[in-house]
Order: C-alpha cells, then structure tokens, then sequence
C-alpha cells in the first residue's frame, strides 16, 4: 500500500517549530507577523523544492499545486494553516497543512497523475489575530469590506501586515473561488476523547456554530458599608447567579452544546462601592442551528430571570454568529473507507472547536477528521501528537485524497 515519506514529514514539522520558537516550546507566529511570513516563506520554499506549482490568492492563501493530466476545471483542496496563536503550540494548523503537502509529495514522487488537480492550502489568520477564518472567508467569498473596517488591530498595522504578504484590501475583497470540488482538513483533536477512547482518528461530521453576546446588568452604586444588604441592588449579585444557572441549564438540557463566560468587569470598581453595573462576555456552542436558537432564547431568559430578582436592569449585544457546519457525507465515507484500508479504528465526532472547513462547507463538500492531542492540550506550548499520529494522519490523507479523486472524477 502507498504510503507518505515519514521521516520526510517529521523532519518537516521539525525545521517548522523552529520559526518563531519559543522559549516554552511553542511557537508565536500571529497572522503576517514577521515570523509568520517567515514560516509561509519557509513552505514556498519547500513547494519548489517538491517540484510542485505554487500559487498566492488575493487573501495570501498558499497553495502547493499538483495538476492532472490534463489540467481539470475542478480541483480538491486540502490543508490548514501556518499561523498560530501567541505562544501557542506546534501542531495546531501546521500538521494539518504538512500532511496534506506530504500527500501530494508522495503521489508525485510516485509518478501518479491525479485524475483531478490537488492543492494544499496553508489559509490566511485561521486563528483571528486579524479576524477568524479571514483567508478561508475570502476564498468563499464572505469576506466583506465592513469586515477589514472591524479588524482587530489598527487600519496601519493591517496594511502593513498585508504589504508583507504581498496582497491589499481590494485583493482579499475578489478573492472567491468557484473551482472548488471538494475540502479535507486534518487537525489536532483539542480534546480528550481519541485518547479516552483509545481511537486512532475522530471523523468530524458537524462543526459547531457560535454565538457570543456581551450582556449587561444595571443596578445601583452605594456605600459598601452603609447600605443595608437588603436594600442593594448589587449587579454583581444578579451576574454570579445568572453565570451558575447557564451552567447547570446547558448542562441540563443542551449537552453536548457548552457556553463559557469568559469576561467579567464591574463598576464603578471599587472595594467599597456596591457595583453598579457588570458586563459580561457570553459564548455558547452547539452542532445544531435548532439548539443554538433555543439555546440562546433560553440564555437571556435567564438573563431577565436574575435581573427581575436581584431589582436590575438587563440588556445584550450580539457580535455576528459562526454557524454550525454539516459535514459531507461523500467525503467523511471517503475518509473512513480509507481509515478501514489502513487499518485505522475511527469514530464519528462533533468538532467544538471553528476550522477553515466550517467555510469551505459552505462552497463545497467538506470534511475533516482528527488525530489524538496529548492530555488535549492545545492554544500551549506543551501541545503534543506523537510521531505515530502525525504519520497515521498523513497516510490517512494520502488515501482519503485518492478516495476523493475516484469517487468525483
């Protein structure tokens, strides 16, 4: 049976760490920051030293080309992403889009012309130091002028990190495809549950959608010591049971849908002030966009519920909302008919965590699948995923590429 270049790959991973290594262990590589560009420099030259076509879209997505004989109008993608969050881990992104490289390496070194053309994509700002997704946003044309204007740096640094890409504003803008045939990713799990299980690869069949809120609840400053407990009308009072009541609520009623409070700050902010006011940061997540409506209607009916007991005023904002992603059934089949024929154990899994592939679904059939994560540590330098795994998922990919290629060609 084919099989991928291990040591190849391993080394690859290797000589990848070192681009903006950390003193942990990790990597910090944020969107188009020097090291990323280091990093995307790195993979450009590897793509040629493959012998392999290499291409930059208008949104700084690298591709790696392998085209078929002859060229097809439609191609499969498959790959990740090289940026990282600050002082984050090796494998998040970078295995995925090593793996999918390794593959094409691997059918071109075996002198197989693909009935179908195959790219691996290393995809812009995966992890949102500009904003989520960007890179894979624009290829599916979701990408919006407002969305540049609501960047989270500064409009300078933004055209700075841009130039260094070599694209602009106007680029990402008309970056959409529509030669896409199919996607496959391959991630890290993030989570416990291959290792748990004992389970070789996690076949992801739904990407939970997002929502996050900033909710607000009004009551009145007063004198910490001077005003009687019974007569506050402490904000603070009213957020800490609204914060346990959503967490036995979804646990109660929405699992395996999770939310999290993840900010919280008080006014005026003070020792000895009764506070007037809490923000808080809301998000929930769910695989279902049934259950994430429900979910949220019953979140800020909990919201009013404490905010009517404790005699405070309530109010919410709501940012965009990632909707949760089906995956294909044509190529999660693909993927675990290959995982047979290697003799992978498998499982079909949600994924809680936002990918590329959420929107490549969008435009194409997708699917994605997971190796183990030690301990699921990720977002750390102590991430880890054994060498066996890594090569485990390259091979996986090889042959779910080629699983692909004949059931769509």
């Amino acid at each position: 049976m084919l099989k991928i270049n291990e040591n190849r790959l391993i080394e690859d991973l290797r000589e990848l760490s070192l681009i903006g290594a950390t003193a942990a262990g990790g990597v910090s590589r944020p969107a188009l920051t020097v090291h990323d560009i280091e990093a995307r420099q790195w993979y450009r030259s590897k793509i040629a030293a493959a012998g392999l076509d290499y291409a930059l879209d208008g949104a700084g997505n690298q591709s790696a080309i392998l085209r078929s004989d002859p060229p097809s109008d439609k191609r499969i993608l498959a790959g990740s992403h090289l940026d990282s969050v600050p002082d984050g881990g090796r494998y998040d992104g970078a295995l995925g889009l090593l793996v999918a490289f390794e593959a094409l390496r691997t059918i071109k070194d075996n002198g197989i012309r693909p009935a179908l053309t195959l790219e691996a994509v290393n995809f812009t700002d995966e992890e949102g130091a500009i904003m989520g997704l960007m890179g894979s946003r624009a290829l599916v044309g979701q990408l919006e002028a407002a969305d540049l204007e609501r960047s989270k740096i500064a409009p300078e640094e933004l055209t700075k990190r841009l130039d260094a890409a070599g694209i602009s504003r106007e680029s990402m803008l008309g970056a959409r495809r529509d030669d896409v045939l199919a996607w496959i990713e391959l991630h890290i799990e993030q989570g416990t549950r291959l290792e748990d299980e004992n389970i070789d690869i996690g076949v992801v069949d739904a990407i939970v959608g997002i929502r996050s809120l900033k909710l607000s609840l009004y009551g009145e400053a007063a004198h910490a010591g001077a005003k009687p407990m019974r007569q506050r009308r402490d904000a603070l009072w009213g957020a800490a049971a609204f914060v346990l009541r959503a967490r036995q609520h979804i646990m109660d009623n929405y699992t395996p849908g999770v939310c999290n409070i993840g900010m919280i700050g008080a006014e005026p902010g003070a020792f000895n002030i009764v506070p007037a006011q809490v923000d808080m940061a809301l998000e929930f997540r769910h695989g279902s966009l049934q259950e994430m409506a429900a979910m949220g209607d019953d979140l800020l009916g909990l919201l009013e519920e404490c905010a009517r007991e404790f005699d405070l005023r309530a109010s919410f904002e709501e940012t965009p909302a990632v909707h949760p992603a089906r995956m294909s059934e044509t190529v999660m089949s693909a993927i675990e008919r290959a995982a047979a024929a290697l003799g992978l154990s498998h499982r079909r899994m949600l994924s809680f965590a936002g990918h590329d592939t959420q929107s490549m679904a969008q435009i194409c059939p997708a699917a994605m699948f997971f190796v183990p994560s030690a301990r699921g540590i990720s977002h750390n330098p102590a991430e880890f995923t054994s060498a066996a795994d890594c090569v485990n998922g390259a091979n996986l990919m090889l042959h779910t590429l080629l699983e692909v290629i004949e059931t769509l060609s």
